[in-house]
């Protein structure tokens, strides 16, 4: 079902520690911390995703903290708990990524990792020439180190963190600063190569008006101005021919018919709706569509898809291949955004059959196996942060059947969804480049296109 699970998969980064413990300060020190953490202890026993071993190790330090009073700057104590929390190493158990933005602050760029780094893909003026600048070290400490200490302080997948929460993290300096990542609270020296291949050497500060600036990953590779944007630039300006994946980027759900009508092109941008706009509504009126444009084959694309409620998108994903050209495919796109309900929407095509299924793009955002469903939101009491928490097991790769632990084992679910497909990985590997997006190409797109055509022109022969 995961029916709240967008809500943390949309609004959650994730959590990290020094190598040993963060440091404690008598700065900043605002509130008595004991409160919030003899509510996090509460949060460690609801978690159900913990090792036996994780759990006890959570409980340990939460309970030194608690005997020590150990005096943690506001930041520190933020860091502390995203590392607590990120124990767990479950993707939907996460803290909130608000207080990035809203209270510690970030510099005035945006980024977004792409297969082949991290590259600036929005800019504050005057910043704009760092716009498709590869960032390559922070305070002279390469990106793949800076990502292995901040990983501790994630839940889930490295492709999980570096999607969601890997970026805010990395350009919050008083972030990195209270986990010894930064000698400064307020800049950050960043080591780039510019779009030319110049060696950059740029100094940010904190900017922390910019912080209204935030949206879902791949909305930043969007053109135009995004929510609070205010003397901002981009990559692409508003004439720029953007691939399809990436046009009409208010719409969630979209139906598009390609190649002089040979393909239906299906886009789910959440398995959840809005007022006015239900996810149901639109598979259904997509299937009714695809039953009478009988396309030869289905792109159906799920990369940008964080989840939500995989119920209401099931069996029409499953009935997929059962609604192509008699030698058409099921060309299924996933990525580093696929997640939660969106993983299962992802492979039920695949689950129904095998054959006529492709799965094409890179690894989706969490483990085989892990942990979702939740009840009423948490949030610790004094600083206010929230934290999600997973109460039932999903393993569409092996098929989920302890009913004392699996969400769809349960009689109340249809037995079809409840699915294993192995490896949650695509069968046409497609990365995503900085070069491809710069030159406003789809590689995943490309490859199907190829594809179906080679097949159209056999059947011709």
């Amino acid at each position: 079902m995961i029916r709240r699970i967008v809500v943390y998969a949309t609004i959650v980064t994730f959590g990290v520690l020094m190598s040993g413990q963060i440091r404690a300060s008598n700065a900043d020190v605002t509130y008595d911390r004991d409160a919030d953490l003899k509510s996090l202890l509460e949060w460690v026993s609801r978690e159900q995703s913990f090792t036996d071993a994780k759990r006890s190790e959570a409980e340990r330090v939460i309970a030194e903290h608690r005997r020590n009073t150990t005096a943690f700057s506001d930041a520190q104590f933020y860091m502390e708990v995203r590392r607590i929390v990120g124990l767990a190493d479950n993707g939907h158990s996460n803290v909130t990524g608000s207080p990035i933005y809203d209270t510690f602050g970030v510099v005035p760029i945006r980024t977004y990792w792409f297969s082949d780094g991290l590259y600036v893909v929005r800019a504050k003026k005057p910043h704009e020439r760092l716009l498709g600048a590869r960032i390559d070290a922070i305070n002279g400490k390469k990106i793949s180190a800076i990502e292995g200490r901040l990983l501790d302080y994630h839940s889930g997948v490295p492709a999980l963190f570096r999607r969601y929460s890997g970026s805010a993290l990395m350009l919050s300096p008083p972030l990195l600063h209270a986990i010894g990542l930064s000698k400064s609270p307020d800049r950050l020296t960043l080591h780039m190569t510019s779009r030319t291949g110049e060696a950059l050497k740029v100094d940010l500060e904190v900017d922390r008006a910019s912080g209204v600036v935030r949206a879902q990953p791949w909305r930043y590779l969007q053109h135009g101005t995004l929510a609070g944007e205010k003397d901002w630039s981009s990559i692409h300006d508003d004439s720029a021919q953007l691939p399809l994946y990436l046009q009409q980027e208010d719409e969630l759900f979209r139906y598009v018919l390609i190649e002089n009508g040979d393909i239906a092109y299906l886009q789910l941008r959440s398995n959840l709706g809005r007022s006015g706009n239900s996810v149901r509504d639109f598979v259904s009126r997509a299937r009714k569509r695809l039953e009478n444009d009988r396309p030869h084959s289905i792109i159906f694309d799920n990369r940008q898809n964080p989840g939500g409620d995989l119920g209401r998108t099931a069996d029409f994903a499953l009935a997929l291949p059962s609604l192509v050209g008699p030698a058409g495919k099921v060309y299924v796109i996933i990525g580093n955004s696929t997640f939660s309900a969106g993983i299962y929407t992802s492979f039920y095509p695949k689950a129904a059959d095998a054959e006529r299924t492709i799965v094409v793009g890179e690894r989706v955002a969490d483990w085989q196996r892990f942990w979702s469903e939740t009840g009423p939101p948490f949030k610790l009491p004094d600083s206010g942060y929230g934290i999600g928490y997973a109460l039932k097991m999903h393993d569409p790769g092996k098929g989920c059947h302890d009913t004392d632990v699996c969400h769809l084992s349960r009689e109340i679910f249809d037995p079809r969804w409840n699915i294993a497909v192995g490896a949650l990985k695509p069968d046409w590997p497609a990365p995503t480049t900085f070069a491809d997006y710069e030159a406003l190409r789809d590689r995943p797109m490309e490859r199907i296109l190829e594809e179906n055509a080679r097949q159209r022109a056999q059947l011709a022969d």
